[in-house]
């Protein structure tokens, strides 16, 4: 009789599970994985799929002598408040010049004196203005950098991780997943690379290696590890000087300068608007006139 129950314990076991007998916790959790994967694959192709439209960028301050030229060759206004198309863009700052440049996907870019940089690519989804509500970029927009002298900041925080960030180096590329970072390029000491807020990844030229570089981390790169594919010296961005930390913060401090209008209905790039700095409200309320009693 024991037997006979046994046998009818365990020809039952396939039925009650078919029946809706709650699975063990790896199976429900292996369930849920699976089915967000899905769901994000999904949104990514979804997004992917929108057509991808010319982005714009607007000087938000400028100092010192700074050249700028299209693809074309042709001389390009930099003055501040200027609005641009910034694919196809060069920039070069001389000695004391300095340039900080906010584009339409909220990154900023700072360019100190001696700095040449040139913008191979920019493009990104229109948005609408529901779109803005997360406190991310509202779109997905792929920029890429060329970066041949000098020292850039870029300030990335508002990046969606949908997008893509990358900037070419004369040895390697960097990808900036999101945060600031700052990049120097240095003829004897090599390539420095400060992981300020965030996290990036450096690829070695011409290879698979990568170093991931996070937060609060600083590296230095050699002409001699460069060959090994190995960090020369690494730090923490504790050790980056007064200016260096100043010159990231007034990157970030312009990426919150302007915002930009959807285009969803137009189609064109999109508009910039400067945000006024809260210290204007606090100005006093010069009047040319008062009331009395």
């Amino acid at each position: 009789m024991a037997s006979t129950t046994m046998r009818h314990v365990i020809l039952e076991r396939p039925a009650a599970k078919a029946a809706g007998v709650p699975l063990g916790r790896s199976a429900v959790k292996q369930r849920i994985t699976h089915s967000f994967i899905a769901l994000c694959l999904g949104a990514l192709s979804c997004l992917h799929a929108a057509p991808m439209l010319d982005g714009s960028a607007f000087v938000t301050s400028r100092s010192g002598s700074i050249a700028a030229t299209d693809a074309a060759g042709q001389t390009v206004d930099i003055s501040a408040h200027e609005v641009l198309q910034p694919a196809g863009l060069q920039l070069s700052t001389a000695a004391q010049g300095q340039l900080f440049l906010t584009f339409s996907n909220s990154v900023a870019i700072a360019l100190t004196s001696n700095t040449s940089v040139q913008c191979l690519e920019y493009e990104q989804q229109a948005f609408e203005n529901k779109d803005r509500t997360s406190g991310l970029e509202p779109s997905v927009s792929k920029l890429r950098l060329k970066l041949t002298e000098g020292e850039l900041a870029i300030a990335s925080n508002q990046l969606s991780p949908l997008s893509e960030l990358r900037i070419q180096l004369p040895t390697g590329e960097i990808r900036l997943h999101k945060g600031t970072c700052l990049i120097r390029l240095d003829a004897i000491t090599g390539l420095h690379i400060a992981a300020y807020e965030g996290n990036l990844t450096y690829y070695y030229p011409g290879a698979e290696a990568r170093e991931f570089i996070s937060a609060p981390k600083m590296v230095r790169i050699s002409q001699q590890s460069l060959q090994r594919q190995q960090i020369a010296e690494a730090a923490s961005v504790d050790s980056l000087s007064a200016g260096s930390v100043q010159f990231c913060k007034a990157a970030q401090h312009a990426s919150q300068r302007v915002s930009f209008q959807a285009n969803a209905s137009t189609g064109a790039p999109p508009v910039p608007i400067r945000i006024v700095s809260p210290d204007y409200f606090k100005q006093p309320d010069l009047r040319p006139y008062r009331f009395e009693d």
